[in-house]
């Protein structure tokens, strides 16, 4: 039967039926492994890597819901961060959701491996009102601007067998085939099962700026796979996004490791008084802060950290603003290199 976006695909399970070796993919494979290992080794470098890797968490959490068309800036959610719930916007409240997602993950990953009870977890934290559960109706895909319907995923009876193979394909081990190129697949399989009623491609993608740039084209080639099994295409695809996110994300990382410690020298030697590294871990974990935020952090009276960052502001390390009611203050260099600024 050929393929029908009308009616609900008949998924085949993993792995797939046309064969896929890592001699297909050549220097794109050994590209993108060699950066990723560079990466891995620049972090494994920092101290406190987590503390340099949230703003840029965040910066995945913004683009990663533009591609679902759920539209903020970073520098929106940072400040939005600071203030209670209910005075948050829908579009910020959902990117927050997405950082808390991936923080649970990465810390739930080597407990529950790739299986259900993470996936669940993290789809929990990201949309609450779906508590995790697979989707019980059917879901279609259609284009956002003609409304044309463009794919049917599997009935909801399909989703649990096809999940169990999921689990089953991913956690296997002595595989010859690159992990790389497993992942990819694996990605493609969880999209076309499409087991939630929404916020499917946020539950397990982590290149999106890339898939940002070049959307139409993911699309394309993720369709491809499903109509005419064009798997070499998909994954040269994602390959080449593994490199470039890599790249980019280790040149900003270097960048980051070069601000925070011209950061901690320039408080050390010119205002002694109001130096701790517990500080300055502060202002670049929150790259925008508020007095009660940095109080709160340091365990500190607000009157006392209120100082601190006019301190930072004359010394040029922070820009002071006000939005509304509150008094808020950016690292703005940091701010720079999150928002791709030269």
């Amino acid at each position: 039967m050929s393929f029908d976006p009308t009616y609900p695909h008949n998924l085949n399970p993993l792995p797939p039926r046309k064969k896929i070796a890592n001699s297909n993919f050549g220097d794109l494979l050994l590209h993108a492994r060699v950066e990723l290992a560079e990466l891995k080794g620049a972090c494994l470098q920092i101290p406190n890597p987590m503390l340099l890797m949230m703003p840029s968490m965040l910066r995945e959490s913004v683009a990663s819901s533009n591609i679902e068309n759920i539209n903020t800036t970073l520098t929106e959610v940072l400040q939005w961060q600071l203030f209670p719930e209910s005075e948050r916007r829908e579009p910020d409240k959902e990117v927050l959701r997405y950082r808390e997602a991936m923080e649970w993950g990465n810390k739930n990953v080597q407990k529950y491996a790739l299986s259900t009870r993470l996936i669940s977890g993290i789809h929990s934290r990201l949309i609450p009102d779906g508590s995790g559960q697979y989707r019980r109706v059917q879901n279609q895909i259609a284009n956002l601007s003609t409304g044309k319907n463009l794919y049917t995923p599997p009935i909801a009876n399909a989703i649990s067998p096809l999940i169990s193979n999921w689990e089953e394909y991913v956690n296997r081990t002595g595989d010859a085939l690159d992990p790389l190129i497993r992942t990819i697949i694996a990605h493609y399989q969880f999209e076309a099962i499409h087991p939630f009623t929404d916020g499917n491609g946020r539950a397990v993608l982590y290149i999106s700026g890339y898939i940002n740039k070049h959307r139409a084209e993911y699309y394309r080639r993720l369709l491809a796979v499903t109509t005419d099994e064009k798997w070499e295409d998909f994954i040269s695809y994602m390959l080449e996004g593994f490199f470039i996110q890599a790249k980019e994300t280790h040149a900003d990382l270097k960048k980051i490791t070069s601000l925070f410690d011209t950061t901690k020298e320039q408080i050390r030697n010119k205002n002694k008084k109001i130096y701790s590294a517990e500080l300055v871990e502060a202002i670049f974990t929150y790259p925008i802060i508020s007095p009660t935020k940095l109080a709160a952090t340091l365990s500190m009276h607000y009157t006392t950290t209120s100082k601190y960052l006019l301190q930072l502001t004359e010394m040029g390390i922070l820009k002071e603003a006000t939005v509304g009611k509150y008094h808020l203050f950016a690292n703005h260099q940091l701010l720079r290199i999150l928002n791709k600024q030269s």
